[in-house]
């Protein structure tokens, strides 16, 4: 796979503006995706995030151990 967003973070030290917002997005777009299945993840950090390959900034949220699921008002 292409790593973690914290090593690339690490080596690129500032990524351009629209590399940001792409990141950003999906970082958004995975939280909000786990919310709507009512799962809190509970451990979101830079290490968490894997790119799928080096050539591009796809990405994956990964490690889900300290995660629950939400059952009405209760969480689970």
């Amino acid at each position: 796979l292409g790593g973690e967003l914290f090593d690339r973070l690490d080596n690129y030290g500032i990524f351009s503006e629209e590399d940001a917002r792409k990141i950003f997005m999906q970082i958004a777009e995975a939280v909000n995706y786990c919310h709507v299945q009512k799962i809190a993840h509970r451990d979101l950090k830079p290490e968490n995030f894997i790119f799928v390959d080096s050539k591009n900034l796809n990405m994956k949220l990964i490690d889900f151990g300290l995660s629950f699921v939400f059952k009405g008002n209760m969480a689970e």
